[in-house]
Parts: structure tokens; sequence; C-alpha cells
């Protein structure tokens, strides 16, 4: 009775193991990158409002930046070697509450010389300081 008893118990945890979600690694292009730290602090969306994000893509030859900084639309270029990025971005100038946000990320991408991606979390630095962090975002 104990030799089924231990059986079972050992078939009930490699089930559970192998049905434990393995961990993913985002993809630095192609990914909707979510703000989620700037300065430290998390970033909060507000209630109905537009969450701050961008998303890299190779289009023919020209690596392009899409998203939204917080009050306005974000687009520019951006070039790749190796870890190192540089970001060369615009936006509209609207004001609105969110304004300190959207020169928040603005500075920290014209300022960023390098990334890393760590699991699902990107990392924009400026030589050993890092500037801000980014969540993946899968959409359904």
């Amino acid at each position: 009775m104990k030799k089924i008893l231990l059986s079972l118990v050992l078939l009930t945890l490699l089930q559970c193991r192998s049905s434990e979600k393995t961990t993913s690694v985002a993809n630095l292009e192609n990914t909707y990158w979510k703000l989620a730290e700037m300065n430290g602090m998390p970033v909060i969306t507000p209630e109905g409002s537009k969450e701050v994000h961008f998303v890299l893509s190779s289009e023919g030859s020209e690596k392009r930046i899409k998203g939204f900084a917080g009050c306005n639309g974000l687009g520019g270029n951006y070039t790749l070697n190796g870890d190192k990025i540089k970001f060369t971005t615009m936006t509209t100038k609207m004001a609105c509450d969110r304004l300190d946000v959207e020169n928040f990320l603005t500075k920290a991408m014209e300022s960023a010389d390098s990334y890393k991606i760590k699991g699902e979390k990107l990392e924009l630095y400026e030589g050993n300081t890092l500037l801000a962090t980014f969540e993946s975002v899968y959409l359904k």
C-alpha cells in the first residue's frame, strides 16, 4: 500500500512539474514593450488611459519604432550593433497629464546606448546606468 501511495505522489509531482509554464524569452523586435519602470519606480497606467509602449520592427532595410509615449504617438528609427542600440525618436507635442512620463521615455530612448533582455523584460542602459525597464506584452 505504501509503495502505491508513494508511486501516486511521485506521478502527481512529475505531472505538475511537466505542466509548469516555461519561461519564454522575448525578442527585441516585433514585441510590444510596455514601460514598466522609470527611475526604479513602477509605471502605473491610469484607468481608461493607453499604456506607454513601443514596438521595434524591420521594414526592408529600415528599422522602425512605433508606439505611444504617454500623450502622443511615438515614431522614429533605431540602429543595432550587437547589444548596442541607438534610437532616433519623434513625437507630436500635445500636452496632457502624463507629459512627465512621455518626457522621461523620449529622454531615456535618446540617451540609451545598449540594451539587455532578461526573460520578459527589456532594459535600456546608458553605459552601466539603467534608464528604463519594459515588459513584453502578448496580445490576444
